[in-house]
């Protein structure tokens, strides 16, 4: 404390006379021979490096948490659904009285079924080639007798490939859009009570 003291005034009577003052690393002087004061105390490190987050940790953590939201649903609970009146089915339905027997088929008639389905889909691919081959030649025939009128008359070209309404006429329908309503059918609706609720603007 002694030498403090010691300093303190050594360095206030170089101020007062004019010479430079000491310097320390936390004390220093300034004009004046009362003038003094300490400076900030300074206490630094060198810089941390910033820790990367890794990936996985991260998945950990949010299996966890997936994990702890199943647990809490399961104590919760399923959901209970309201039963609807439709799909309920009646007990004698379900029972295994209804069940039906049916007798097991011999080799010999499995055997027949497949020739009988291969002989079936060999008949329909030869009906199907046919028929493509006779609409081809129709094709064929339609348009090189549209040439050949071409090469006559441009007219009568022209007429002959706009559509005659007068073959599909008979095909042409007309008749109501809607089914009309059944009278009183409110008060008699198999379903249970109807309640109509359609708003009218007047």
């Amino acid at each position: 404390m002694a030498s403090f003291i010691s300093k303190i005034l050594l360095n206030s009577a170089r101020v007062a006379h004019g010479l430079p003052s000491f310097s320390g690393s936390h004390f220093h002087t300034q004009t004046g021979g009362l003038a003094f004061r300490f400076t900030q105390i300074l206490n630094a490190e060198p810089p941390k490096k910033k820790k990367r987050a890794d990936p996985r940790l991260d998945i950990m953590r949010k299996q966890r948490m997936i994990k702890r939201l199943k647990k809490v649903q399961n104590k919760m609970g399923a959901a209970e659904l309201k039963p609807i009146a439709e799909f309920s089915v009646e007990r004698k339905l379900t029972q295994e009285k209804r069940k039906r027997n049916l007798p097991e088929i011999t080799y010999e008639e499995n055997e027949r079924r497949a020739l009988l389905q291969k002989a079936w889909s060999k008949f329909k691919l030869e009906q199907h080639c046919e028929d493509m081959k006779y609409i081809d030649s129709m094709r064929k025939s339609q348009q090189k007798a549209l040439e050949e009128l071409r090469y006559e008359s441009e007219e009568l070209y022209e007429l002959a490939l706009k559509r005659d309404n007068n073959l599909m006429s008979l095909l042409v329908l007309y008749g109501p859009t809607e089914t009309p309503p059944i009278v009183d059918y409110y008060h008699q609706c198999p379903d249970g009570q109807y309640v109509d609720i359609t708003k009218e603007y007047k």
